[in-house]
C-alpha cells in the first residue's frame, strides 16, 4: 500500500517534469541559438559546450 502510493507520486512527479521541459523546450532553443552565435565569435568547441549547458540549465530550472 504504502510502496504503490510512493511510486505514483514518482510516476506523476516525473510526468510533470517532462510536460514542463516540453514546455519551455522551444525557449531554450531560441536562447541556445544566441548563445551559439555569441560564443562561436571565440571558438566553436565553446559554442557547442554552452549549447549543452543551456539545456542542463533548463533542465535544473524546470526540476526546481
Amino acid at each position: 500500500m504504502v510502496t504503490d502510493w510512493i511510486t505514483n507520486k514518482i510516476k506523476s512527479g516525473i510526468t510533470d517534469i517532462i510536460a514542463d521541459y516540453i514546455t519551455a523546450f522551444p525557449i531554450l532553443i531560441g536562447v541556445s541559438i544566441g548563445v551559439y552565435a555569441l560564443c562561436s565569435m571565440f571558438s566553436k568547441s565553446f559554442a557547442k559546450l554552452a549549447v549543452i549547458i543551456v539545456f542542463g540549465y533548463g533542465l535544473l530550472v524546470v526540476i526546481f
